[in-house]
């Protein structure tokens, strides 16, 4: 088989059929070649052709037919009976349902007491576009995603700094710096990129409080104290400067304020750094220097960076060190892409409601830069009427109850709306408290839109079409669309079907979806150049990179990046350091799970058995703790009971839990009272907790 097949054609073989498509479950989107007796699917193998992935599929994506024939897998919409437990209805029943009840919430408290939250299942994919225009046309403001924790921050420290997040080049470079990223874990595909590169001969530096297998083969493994990476970065930018390794030329041409950064720098040395991360000065020196006279270098930062009071500052600090170091849109640096050029789908805003979003007013760059409300503090919203109160939700796609921070919190106040209503696979624990659950289908039931260009080359757009492996459930998008037409919004969703929809998305490309479906690695929408600043400047309001930032100082916050301490730490907290002497990092990625997904499904619960609490050797011997011994982890906002794993791998004063575990929910530990100032995104790998043995 190979690329003249065709991408979403259904093959004969050997009597049964093949479809190839891609893996939907995260952004990777491997190629996937499914074969299939009837309908149903047969064997799972990936795509040898393909042209990103080249056969390469997780245990996700290989335990496609596990999930979809999952048998605890919802196949009809739910509704919750009065006295308890559940009751089958029709999809017609579901959407009228629907529709009624937000219907009378805006009827009786006005557009705003609605929120519509897409979880992780939505990054990246069509219908979040949607789900957002349905909220447009309600009038409510308060649509959010998955970036209110994850990825949004590190978005907005670049954007603010050069106008862009500019995507490591692994391949072509000298020097590679993974910062709170592990991609042997949350995406291979890249970790086979590193590989290559340092078979080719590049450097690699590791930030992670973990010696995972990663840092472990690293030249340089800077094992810091979390939450300091801020800290970290601003070292490493000290001796950049002051020994003159940074890119004069760049910098004098295409920055702003470098003067005011190196005043700025003036009292951070590489020992002031050092009392802070517990990095040594001498690591940090040589860490500087190795990636400051590599060229190219690029650095990955990993969305570790970001979960901390003080992230938006250090990813910040963090994007400065790469321009001043020369790293900018250059093969083996950060590159910069062009995304394609699709029909927007913003609608005009419906009046009716003049209410801010939630957290517009408290985290004002961050509404600026989404345009979307920060669900970390509906809790408030819901339980306290701050700044107004929230009735009702529609979640898709997300499992707050396991996934957000403060999770006790978070169920408290999704028990106490007026309505709820969860889309998901499954009974998950956030389904669990609704009023009704709406199945869908899962990625192989529904077209999609996806990215496959990588860091440099050519830039492609492409489909990924369904196959007949998962019919019969509504899709997302039908989803949004037949609520909205239900509503009277039909002249603001006026596509018959989906592929219609997506024809009017990539009208301004010039092609259509029967074009993109004889084209199995997509089109080339553009192609990638070093240096596109020369030709087009950056965009920023000055045209260069910002290295002071006057939009940061017009609203009030620091315009270089500066260093705070977590808002708990020993530090910080002495008092509370005292009674709870860890700290705790929550979240990590394990390859057979993505977030709280996937645990149901028993490969996969093979790799990863049940949830474990990671502590060092020594503190576990001092404590009486023995390997597999059962524990108890608690912090100021609850506990939670597991099975400890005794590791030399983990910095000492360090524990670390991964979430999305209902055995163990982690996030009933970690906090979303006090979150960075900047974003709005919770301190989830930097807290204190004690351990100490079941009785």
């Amino acid at each position: 088989m190979n690329n003249n097949d065709g991408c979403n054609r259904v093959l004969q073989a050997a009597g049964n059929r093949v479809a190839l498509t891609n893996c939907g479950i995260c952004n990777a989107r491997c190629g996937m070649k499914i074969t299939l007796a009837g309908s149903r699917i047969d064997k799972v193998e990936g795509w040898t052709d393909h042209p990103t992935s080249r056969g390469y599929l997780c245990p996700k994506g290989r335990a496609i037919k596990e999930l979809v024939e999952a048998p605890d897998r919802l196949k009809s919409p739910l509704v919750k009976k009065p006295e308890g437990g559940w009751q089958e209805i029709s999809w017609h029943e579901a959407l009228d349902l629907v529709a009624g009840k937000i219907n009378k919430l805006k009827e009786n408290y006005g557009a705003e007491a609605l929120a519509v939250h897409v979880g992780q299942s939505g990054v990246g994919k069509e219908f979040t576009h949607y789900a957002a225009r349905f909220c447009q046309v309600y009038g409510t403001p308060n649509f959010s995603t998955a970036g209110s924790h994850c990825h949004y921050s590190r978005v907005m420290a670049n954007c603010l700094t050069y106008g862009a997040l500019p995507e490591p080049d692994f391949k072509e470079s000298d020097c590679i710096v993974l910062w709170g990223s592990n991609p042997a874990e949350s995406s291979p595909l890249l970790s086979r990129e590193i590989k290559q590169a340092r078979r080719q001969g590049a450097k690699l530096i590791v930030v992670d409080p973990r010696r995972t297998a990663t840092a472990g083969v690293a030249d340089l493994h800077l094992q810091l104290r979390p939450g300091t990476d801020g800290a970290l970065a601003l070292g490493l930018l000290r001796v950049v400067v002051t020994e003159g390794l940074y890119d004069r030329e760049f910098v004098e041409r295409w920055t702003v304020g470098f003067d005011r950064l190196a005043e700025h720098l003036a009292g951070f040395t590489p020992e002031t750094a050092a009392i802070i991360t517990g990095v040594p000065a001498a690591k940090i020196v040589e860490a500087a220097r190795l990636y400051a006279r590599s060229g190219p270098a690029c650095i990955s930062q990993g969305n570790a960076l970001e979960l901390h009071t003080n992230g938006f500052q250090a990813a910040r600090a963090v994007a400065v060190l790469q321009a001043v170091t020369g790293n900018l849109d250059i093969a083996g640096g950060a590159v910069i892409k062009t995304p394609p050029r699709l029909a927007s789908l913003i609608a005009a805003y419906n009046q009716e409601s003049r209410k801010p979003a939630i957290g517009q007013n408290e985290f004002p760059l961050f509404y600026r830069h989404t345009r979307q409300a920060q669900a970390n503090i509906y809790a408030e919203a819901i339980l306290e009427g701050k700044p107004y109160p929230l009735r009702g939700m529609i979640v898709d796609g997300s499992n707050p109850a396991l996934t957000w921070p403060n999770a006790g919190k978070v169920r408290r106040a999704l028990a106490g709306l007026e309505f709820l209503a969860v889309i998901d696979h499954f009974m998950t624990a956030t389904a669990a408290l609704a009023d009704i659950v709406i199945p869908v289908a899962t990625f192989l039931g529904q077209d999609e839109l996806a990215d496959w260009t990588g860091a440099r080359g050519d830039l492609r757009l492409g489909l990924i079409p369904g196959t007949a492996a998962d019919t019969g459930q509504m899709t997302n998008w039908k989803f949004w669309s037949e609520l909205a037409c239900r509503m009277g919004y039909g002249d603001y969703f006026p596509w018959e079907t989906e592929e219609a929809a997506i024809n009017d998305r990539i009208k301004p490309l010039g092609y259509t979806v029967e074009e993109l479906k004889q084209k199995p690695d997509g089109i080339v929408y553009g192609k990638w150049t070093p240096k596109k600043y020369e030709r087009e400047w950056f965009k920023t309001a000055s045209g260069k990179v910002e290295l002071y930032s006057n939009e940061l100082l017009r609203h009030g916050y620091e315009p270089l990046p500066v260093y705070r301490e977590p808002g708990e730490s020993p530090v910080s907290t002495p008092e509370v350091f005292s009674k709870y002497p860890f700290i705790l990092t929550a979240g990590a990625r394990t390859l057979g799970y993505f977030h709280s997904r996937y645990r149901n499904i028993p490969s996969l619960r093979q790799i990863a058995p049940e949830p474990l609490v990671e502590i060092h050797v020594d503190q576990a011997g001092a404590l009486g703790i023995a390997d597999g011994d059962r524990v108890m982890v608690e912090s100021l906002r609850g506990k939670i009971e597991l099975r400890a794993k005794l590791s030399r791998e983990i910095h000492p004063g360090v524990i670390l839990i991964p979430h999305g575990w209902a055995e163990a929910n982690v996030n009933l530990l970690t906090d979303n009272d006090t979150l960075d100032p900047v974003t709005g995104f919770p301190a989830c790998r930097s807290l204190l907790a004690r351990v100490y043995k079941k009785d």
